[in-house]
This record gives C-alpha cells, sequence and structure tokens, in this order.
C-alpha cells in the first residue's frame, strides 16, 4: 500500500501525509482471566466525500484508520492515501472478541457443604463445579462487514486441596442426597489424613481454551484462567461408644 503520497494535503483536519495512526495488538485477558485489555479493533474506512487527489498519485483513494474500544469509545485517525484499502486483520479483530469474554467465577461444590458442615478425617470429600459457571461463552467483535466470535470453554479444574496436594478435574459429579456419604466421588475427590481440627483453604482454578470463528477463517487465542476459593473444616470423627466390655 501507498501511505502519505507526496503532495498530500496537511491541513490541520484534513487529508496529511504524516501517517496512519497505527493500531495496537492487543493480547488480552477478559473476564477473570490472564490479563487486561481494553477490547480495541481497529479497521480502515474510505472517506467519503474524497478529498482532493495528491498531486501525482496513481490509483487509489483516502482512508482514515477507525479504532473501536471495549468501552464504547473510539478514534479516527487524519485520512491517508492508499492504493488499496488494508485488509480486516482477523486475529487482531479475534483477540478483541477475547477481550470482550466474561467468564463466572468457579461455583465451587463440595459434599460435605464445606459451608455448612465440617468435613471428617479418612471420610472422602467430593469436589465439583456448579452448572451455572460450566459450560462454553462467547463474545463477537466486529468492524463493518467482519465478525469475529471466540468461544471460551472450560477444560480443567485444578483444586488446591490446603493440605499441600491438588487434583485436577473436569468439572467433577455433583453428589445426590440419599447417596452413601462413605462412597468417594468417581471423578472428583479427596481423603483429608491430616492433624485435625484445623480449617484449610481450597482453591478452584478453571482453565478455558479459547476458539475463534468468522470471515472465513478460524484458529485458537491463548487461553484464559479463573479462580475461586473456599474453606474447610477439617475435624477428628466423633469416638463411637458401642457399651461392649
Amino acid at each position: 500500500m501507498d501511505v502519505g503520497a507526496p503532495g498530500a494535503p496537511g491541513a490541520p483536519g484534513g487529508p496529511g501525509n504524516g501517517g496512519s495512526g497505527g493500531s495496537n495488538d492487543n493480547v488480552s485477558g477478559g473476564g477473570s482471566g490472564d490479563g487486561d485489555d481494553s477490547g480495541q479493533s481497529c479497521y480502515y474506512e474510505r472517506v467519503d466525500p474524497q478529498p482532493q487527489l495528491p498531486a501525482g498519485a496513481g490509483e487509489g483513494a483516502w482512508y482514515a484508520q477507525v479504532c473501536v474500544f471495549g468501552d464504547g469509545g473510539s478514534s479516527r485517525s487524519l485520512p491517508v492515501w492508499m492504493g488499496t484499502a488494508p485488509q480486516v486483520d482477523l486475529e487482531e479483530l479475534a483477540r478483541s472478541a477475547r477481550a470482550r469474554l466474561r467468564l463466572p467465577v468457579p461455583a465451587i461444590r463440595t459434599n460435605p457443604d464445606a459451608e455448612r458442615a465440617d468435613v471428617l478425617v479418612t471420610v472422602p470429600v467430593w469436589f465439583w463445579v456448579d452448572d451455572s459457571s460450566w459450560g462454553s461463552r462467547s463474545a463477537t467483535a466486529s468492524v463493518p462487514g467482519v465478525s469475529v466470535t471466540a468461544t471460551a470453554t472450560p477444560e480443567k479444574v485444578v483444586w488446591q486441596l490446603g493440605d499441600g496436594r491438588s487434583i485436577t478435574c473436569g468439572q467433577g459429579t455433583s453428589w445426590a442426597a440419599g447417596s452413601d456419604p462413605r462412597k468417594a466421588s468417581p471423578t472428583c475427590g479427596h481423603t483429608y489424613d491430616l492433624p485435625a481440627p484445623v480449617t484449610l483453604t481450597v482453591t478452584a482454578t478453571v482453565t478455558w481454551t479459547v476458539a475463534w470463528a468468522g470471515g472465513g477463517r478460524s484458529g485458537t487465542v491463548p487461553n484464559l484462567i479463573t479462580t475461586a476459593a473456599t474453606t474447610v473444616r477439617v475435624v477428628e470423627a466423633p469416638a463411637v461408644n458401642t457399651g461392649l466390655r
């Protein structure tokens, strides 16, 4: 492309030959993920009406770079002369869509319910993430004529169990009322075996894979993570007096 052709007008607020203003390459976090991002999308728009052609210019037109930010604001550069309009950077647009994702904090569930009951030493504890904070989430970024949608899908949960151990699971299996409380979770559980009583912090960190599609292409962008914590109070099982001698 030809930017800033010789003889371009240079009046303030009108066409000039000082360049296009440039776009930022934003690699984002979004939601409660792994970074900070303004969600900026930039594209070139043909100026209408067209100012006077620059002296000696060949085929082309005046274009202005428009940037739209995640907070709803926008900016517009001074027009520049270009032989052809730049194509939309779909990967940049995908990163903008990623920045617009709003992912839920993991809703931690346990059995025994750590918010209401103590956990007993040597009795299995079930861990899972509630349906309300599981499942795919999508967001879309658009410029005139092109939209890209980013979809985040929860891949795994890493549980830091507070006793120096960790486990990696999927969503986990929810415990059903009436089930045998001594039975271990088939997918995501842990049995504490340490001096008690003790209060421990349990942390769940969800990794989300992010894929995008739009403009006839598809791909992936960096993962996102969300995290939450709760506490469990671990106690000794009470002694049972059978009355036998």
